[in-house]
């Protein structure tokens, strides 16, 4: 009797299988560990200057570490939803400048892309981030903290990035650069499903159901109406004083 497959493609699913359950087993369990300090503000690069009408994503107070990470392209997705920020205009909602919390056992740099990403709306109560299908492009940031410690890395979107509906932020971590310990995520208390994701060879996992995080990931955004930009006044040091 013939088989129904050539054995070395037999043999090549086996293997691609074991490849997959290797790359999802590899990943390091959820354990989290109270939040000991009060994240320091970064800037990296030059941020977007606007008057900033509210939040988007996960901005409550910060209550937990997580050593989770495993680059490379190891990806956090963060839900965005412009209702909550009642712009009136039909252009949506302007996102300016990113957030992510990340605690550093050492200094040391870490290559990040950042981007925003459309969501798969076909369960309007669950939505889920869509790979690739960008709304705002990618760009690339090296986070180098001072020192170990807690820090929110603040760093800007592409200009002109404006959302009307539900859409995903995206952190990835590209490599582990000179890090030979891996950054912590730091996340809230209490973890709502269908608003955070993980991304990563051979997987795709909503953090709070199919991981088990105590939080979701502290990452957001600055937004402000895209109709109605008006820039503040003054230097860069003088803004700094309206985000303490």
């Amino acid at each position: 009797m013939r088989h129904r497959y050539p054995l070395i493609t037999v043999l090549l699913l086996v293997a691609l299988s074991f490849v997959a359950s290797a790359s999802h087993a590899a990943r390091p369990a959820a354990v989290a560990e109270p939040l000991q300090g009060t994240p320091q503000r970064v800037v990296v690069g030059t941020p977007q200057q606007m008057n900033v009408l509210c939040g988007l994503g996960v901005a409550a107070a910060p209550a937990y570490y997580i050593d989770y990470l495993l680059p490379p392209n190891d990806a956090y997705y963060t839900l965005l939803d412009p209702a909550t920020c009642g712009c009136p205009g039909p252009n949506g909602v302007l996102l300016s400048n990113a957030h992510v919390l990340l605690n550093f056992p050492m200094a040391c740099s870490i290559p990040v892309s950042v981007a925003v990403v459309a969501a798969d709306l076909t369960d309007p109560l669950c939505p889920v981030p869509v790979p690739g299908q960008y709304l705002c492009a990618p760009v690339n940031y090296d986070l180098v903290p001072g020192a170990a410690g807690d820090y929110d890395f603040m760093f800007a979107l592409p200009s002109g990035c404006c959302i009307t509906e539900k859409a995903f932020l995206v952190v990835t971590f590209t490599g582990a650069g000179s890090c030979t310990t891996l950054p912590r995520l730091i996340t809230t208390e209490g973890c709502n499903p269908c608003e955070s994701y993980n991304v990563y060879p051979g997987g795709f996992d909503d953090l709070c159901v199919a991981v088990g995080f105590p939080g979701n990931p502290s990452m957001s955004v600055e937004t402000a109406c895209c109709d109605i930009v008006p820039a503040l006044r003054g230097t860069w040091g003088q803004m700094k004083t309206h985000f303490r």
